[in-house]
């Protein structure tokens, strides 16, 4: 029988054999390690991985101009992944509920012929890092086989060809790595960019990016199907001249879909978080919306700009007690349910709500979508300001940079980070 221990420091669930809680990163003792069993119960679902981690920073106050719509409500806690009181948000508050109802579309499931292929070299060499294979059947750290990304004999998830990616777009730039403690990258990122020709938002900049929610399987392409389906419905939106708000909800709401979509079963429900981002060159604005504790951040460009804030709130157990006044922010943290996740995208998230919020900040800075890979280490907008300073400036090198602190910080999670700038006097330029 397949023994399944916690965490002693935050109650997460260990993976057998693991020497670190993927939850909150410390290293386990030999007595709260689980037992690695036979070869035989090694199946995909029998290696759980903890939940993502979620700590919340304090949102400062800046000088927006922000368009009021009713504030959510924190609801019941679900998937595992600090915040303040309620009244910090009641002057910027720009959020609105707007629920996703949608209805898993199950595919069938096709039995496919095993290929015989070429067993890897075993052990692998030194240092851990894993055997090319050419054929995907084939576990690339041990002579077993492949069931949904995990070998079926030692457990291991497969890499992905995501361990590094970066992109640029011209007027956006991405990062995002697998970090040091995980065997593979189940972030995601998408960016688009309208041209400036373009009849409808001319110049505008879509980005998303998702987190895979490690206690769910397939989490690394739960993550990059949410992120591509974001991105494109919300740029093509865009070009058909819908508002930033509308096609954020629209795009949050296929993307559910998509990712829904991908799910074997109800019990096998692939999961990630979600926060996206348009920035307008034609009236300054800044559109954010997500589900989950991935983060959008406003990072100030200098004394005549807007304070650098948190554009998000996360959906986290602990933010919920915080916002209803149930515990302190000190006590939420200290509780073994303080990194859940209490709304996510999968197939067995039930119905959630979509945050939007739209702001107008003044002068020139940067919009920064990070997975809490990096806001684990820097959770405050300010210490993500002068961490790296002058961001927009250089936004790819800078990219690299919040992805660099993270590791040199521990890199206990996968790390992405998307940087856009937003230059001076853009909110300036006449309508289309």
């Amino acid at each position: 029988m397949t023994m399944v221990r916690t965490c002693p420091a935050c109650a997460d669930t260990v993976a057998m054999g693991d020497a670190f809680c993927e939850g909150c990163g410390r290293n386990l003792p030999e007595a709260a390690r689980a037992p690695t069993p036979p070869a035989e119960a090694m199946t995909p679902d029998a290696v759980p991985t903890a939940p993502q981690e979620s700590l919340s920073g304090v949102r400062p106050d800046g000088p927006w101009t922000t368009a009021h719509a009713p504030a959510d409500r924190p609801g019941d806690v679900g998937r595992a992944s600090e915040g303040s009181g309620a009244s910090e948000w009641d002057d910027t508050d720009a959020q609105v509920t707007q629920p996703l109802r949608r209805d898993a579309v199950i595919p069938e499931i096709v039995s496919l012929p095993e290929s015989p292929g070429i067993v890897p070299e075993w052990p692998p060499p030194v240092g851990g890092t894993s055997v090319a294979v050419d054929d995907p059947g084939l576990c690339v750290w041990c002579p077993g086989r492949v069931s949904d990304g995990y070998c079926e004999e030692c457990g291991f998830l497969q890499p992905t060809g995501r361990d590094h990616v970066e992109v640029r777009a011209g007027r956006a730039f991405g990062v995002s790595d697998r970090g040091l403690r995980h065997r593979r990258n189940e972030d995601a990122m998408a960016i688009r960019v309208l041209g400036d020709d373009a009849p409808h938002a001319a110049g505008a900049v879509v980005a998303v990016v998702c987190d895979g929610v490690s206690s769910s399987p397939r989490s690394d392409e739960a993550s990059r199907v949410t992120a591509e389906t974001g991105a494109t419905v919300l740029a093509e939106r865009l070009r058909q001249g819908v508002g930033a708000r509308e096609a954020t909800g629209a795009a949050m709401t296929r993307a559910a879909r998509a990712v829904a979509a991908i799910a074997d079963g109800p019990d096998s429900a692939p999961a990630c978080t979600f926060v996206c981002a348009v920035t307008d060159p034609r009236t300054g604005s800044v559109t954010v919306g997500w589900v989950g504790d991935s983060r959008a951040y406003w990072l100030s460009g200098g004394p005549g700009s807007s304070t650098s804030t948190l554009l998000t709130r996360d959906d986290s157990w602990s933010e919920a007690m915080v916002q209803m006044g149930a515990l302190s922010r000190e006590e939420a943290m200290r509780s073994a349910n303080a990194h859940a996740l209490i709304a996510w995208m999968g197939a067995d998230s039930g119905e959630i709500d979509a945050h939007i919020s739209t702001v107008t900040p003044t002068g020139p800075g940067t919009v920064l979508l990070c997975s809490d890979g990096l806001w684990n280490y820097y959770a405050e907008a300010e210490a993500l300001a002068d961490a790296v300073p002058e961001v927009g400036a250089a936004p790819l090198e800078a990219a690299r940079a919040y992805v660099d602190l993270a590791l040199k910080a521990g890199g206990r999670d996968n790390i992405t980070v998307v940087v856009l700038p937003v230059p001076p006097g853009g909110h300036r330029v006449a309508h289309a």
